[in-house]
């Protein structure tokens, strides 16, 4: 039976076994997908358990989706461009760290039927997965980004890997069509 697992700290919120659960048991896959409260000193042993294969994949959540990076043997274009990952499996004896959230966000706008591009968009939050959100609206050609979090620092971190967005103060509002709430 393969063993897949989600984790994260928190993690007693993830809806991913429910979800994965699901599909396992209606496709008739002989896997199992829990949930895993981890500290950041377990990251490595966990890596070490997908290299070993006794575990066969992990989604990575809040707060590691920065910090299993120098874990893996290699990173997607996704992965590498965003510096965040939310996937990892093994292929030919190399763990490979993956980025789904770019496409999966992208998706999500493109099933709404809403015109994105040129549009202005405002983002709340500077978490993991922010540069995964921007790199989706840049590939929807989006016109312009504003960012603000509560820690200046962190929205500024972001904008050394993406220069064309403007950090925005915490409590000001910028123009806008879309506002994303990327908050924890």
């Amino acid at each position: 039976m393969k063993k897949y697992l989600v984790i994260g700290n928190p993690i007693e919120h993830s809806l991913s076994p429910k979800l994965h659960n699901h599909w396992i048991k209606k496709n008739n896959l002989d896997a199992t997908y829990d949930k895993k409260l981890l500290e950041q000193d377990e990251i490595e042993k966990m890596i070490l358990n997908v290299r070993e294969e006794k575990i066969h994949g992990l989604n990575v959540t809040v707060p590691f989706k920065k910090t299993v990076i120098p874990f893996l043997d290699e990173l997607s274009e996704e992965a590498r461009n965003s510096q965040s990952v939310n996937t990892i499996y093994k292929v030919k004896n190399k763990v490979i760290g993956d980025n789904t959230d770019i496409d999966g966000f992208k998706c999500a706008l493109e099933t709404t039927n809403q015109t994105i591009k040129n549009k202005e968009v405002f983002i709340l939050g500077a978490g993991g997965v922010v540069p995964s959100i921007i790199i989706a609206l840049k590939k929807m050609q989006i016109s312009k980004i504003c960012l603000s979090n509560r820690t200046k620092l962190k929205a500024l971190e972001i904008k050394k890997n993406f220069p064309d967005i403007e950090v925005i103060e915490w409590g000001q509002i910028s123009k806008f069509d879309m506002i994303i709430n990327a908050t924890s």
